[in-house]
């Protein structure tokens, strides 16, 4: 018997940003099994922990996507990818600024070029499986920016399309929370600087998934 499909409506769309964020929080329920289990906190992890760790949450986004994408696009049958958009040259040009901004922004921060900092401290081993680890926090953010864009676009009566409110959103949730996670002020400053840039780089690409996660990975990873 075929699925009915049926119009994506605006509080599903907030519903589906909602569970991505939630997505993303979930680390936190693994970690704190994790200290339960291996009486230590992640920064005191050995290799096998830190890998074990970065594989258990790859697994939990992966399914978590994979639902959000089946009730977005199989249940609703929403557009989601919008393979036929393309961004503008002003749009690149854009994303291009927003990149090397944060690039330079976390430079500074780190003393170093990120993957630089990230291979010295953690070896090749665990330098492979982080860096896995970031393409999958990628994907669950670009939903949220995707999802919360497009329902404040519907929610909102004036012309709104070239407002970031999906990035906007991502920063007051998931990047200010770096600062009771990491109890560092700065980094929690440039990870809600990042949350808001990839909202701007997702309409920068014309919503254009496939571009939008290039951006949104490279945001994240270099």
């Amino acid at each position: 018997m075929a699925l009915k499909k049926s119009e994506l409506k605006t509080p599903m769309l907030f519903i589906l940003g909602a569970a991505s964020l939630l997505g993303l929080f979930s680390e936190y329920a693994v970690l704190a099994a994790e200290k339960l289990i291996y009486g230590k906190k992640y920064n005191e992890f050995s290799i096998t922990e830190s890998v074990t760790h970065w594989i258990i949450v790859c697994v939990l986004w992966g399914i978590v996507g994979l639902v959000l994408f089946y009730i977005a696009a199989r249940v609703h049958s929403y557009d989601f990818m919008k393979k036929e958009y393309k961004p503008s040259e002003r749009g690149v040009i854009i994303a291009i600024m927003l990149l090397s901004s944060s690039i330079g922004v976390k430079y500074l921060l780190l003393d170093g070029w990120q993957m630089a900092v990230d291979f010295r401290q953690q070896g090749w081993l665990q330098f492979i499986f982080l860096y896995i680890y970031y393409l999958f926090e990628a994907v669950l953010l670009l939903f949220g920016a995707a999802f919360f864009q497009e329902g404040c676009e519907r929610l909102v009566k004036f012309e709104s399309s070239h407002i970031p409110w999906g990035g906007a959103i991502l920063a007051l949730t998931w990047g200010l929370l770096r600062f009771f996670t990491t109890g560092d002020i700065k980094m929690a400053l440039f990870y809600t600087a990042v949350a808001f840039f990839i909202g701007c780089a997702h309409l920068a690409a014309k919503k254009n998934m496939y571009i939008s996660y290039l951006f949104a990975a490279v945001l994240i990873i270099v």
